[in-house]
């Protein structure tokens, strides 16, 4: 069998040869290429030779989280523009004006806001006007041409950016501005939040159509963001009524918690997902995987190993260990990875040895 349909045997609950090996090395892989410290090997090499070379799979979002494009409506303009340091967007509308700062991290291989679009409740009416008037489509040939890159090496997946009040958390306002105008003004905020849901409706109707079967919603969710309340009150029904629409077109879906989540622990199988990304146990989570498994039965896990286990100053044998406990637990309803990515000063020739193990492991 191929990673692609080993990938949808396990989500169909069918039997299939071996497990996947998928860690996620395109920050390490990133990094390094920028400050030219990738391993004398792999230089000149793109990423996918290196994960043919290591016998694992790519997370298959890194590449077409693009075919679904935003495009927004008239009488809005978007500008962008950079400088040495920052990143730069500005919305100008018959409403108002929204500015958004992006600072470069230090190899400029990512980005972390430093300026909201969102500096108060002021300016909910400019966003209510640029979201109402966003439309979303497919773009089938970048799907092809990705497709035909990647080959049988994953399953193509695609990621739903943030849902609900993680969007405005994460995305719009940040988290003390959003606390603070939910507490002082929820039926304002409330509001907004119901634009998002309209907003969704637009994008989650091309993903019904869109060929992916796997959909993953991209949250980030963690406890000490997204409390119990905040996300019994918003979280939930958001899983609920998306994973509904989906399942009903044979898609499956799973969501990207990446935080700590011990107190969320008892709302995972009502979110009406059919696995969870991502999660960190301990010692880099606050779970253990005795209590994810019992909170996930029957649900598929995807990653799972914590990544400072690849850091060339712990022991290899925890690693190793903490390898074999996870599957033992948790296979086959397990595609190993790394919770969150592999640091760019992990050690590559650790996501060698988790492979050999997970090739050899007997289901």
């Amino acid at each position: 069998m191929n990673n692609r349909e080993r990938t949808m045997a396990l989500f169909n609950r069918l039997r299939f040869d071996r497990l996947l090996w998928q860690p996620r090395l395109q920050h390490w892989y990133d990094v390094n290429l920028a400050r030219e410290t990738l391993p004398k090997k792999y230089r000149g090499w793109n990423i996918l030779q290196i994960y043919d070379d290591l016998d694992a799979s790519p997370r298959a979002y890194h590449y077409f989280n693009e075919t679904i494009r935003c495009v927004e409506g008239e009488r809005v303009e978007v500008r962008v523009w950079e400088d040495e340091a920052n990143v730069y967007t500005k919305y100008i509308t018959p409403k108002g004006v929204l500015r958004q700062v992006e600072r470069k991290t230090e190899y400029g291989t990512a980005r972390m806001k430093v300026e909201y679009l969102l500096k108060s409740v002021n300016d909910f009416d400019v966003l209510t006007y640029i979201l109402r008037r966003q439309r979303f489509e497919f773009d089938k040939e970048l799907y092809q041409e990705r497709l035909e890159w990647l080959g049988e090496r994953a399953e193509p997946l695609i990621t739903v950016p943030w849902g609900s009040i993680q969007r405005l958390f994460i995305v719009y306002m940040g988290y003390t501005r959003s606390v603070i105008a939910l507490w002082r003004r929820r039926a304002e905020v409330e509001r907004l939040l119901q634009v998002f849901d309209e907003n969704d409706d637009f994008r989650f109707k091309v993903l019904q159509e869109a060929p992916f079967k796997i959909i993953n919603f991209g949250d980030n969710v963690d406890e000490g963001l997204c409390s119990p309340p905040i996300f019994e009150r918003y979280m939930l029904p958001y899983y609920q009524k998306r994973t509904g629409e989906l399942h009903k077109t044979g898609k499956f879906c799973t969501s990207h918690w990446d935080g700590k989540i011990r107190s969320l622990l008892p709302y995972i199988r009502s979110t009406g997902l059919d696995g969870l990304e991502c999660v960190p146990p301990e010692p880099q989570g606050n779970v253990t995987l005795d209590e994810l498994k019992r909170s996930m039965e029957g649900m598929v896990l995807v990653d799972g190993i914590p990544a400072i286990l690849f850091l060339p100053y712990v022991d290899e044998e925890r690693l190793k260990e903490f390898t074999y406990k996870i599957l033992r637990l948790f296979a086959p309803r397990i595609i190993l990875g790394i919770s969150d990515m592999l640091p760019p000063d992990g050690d590559i020739e650790r996501v060698r040895v988790v492979g050999k193990i997970v090739a050899e492991y007997k289901i």
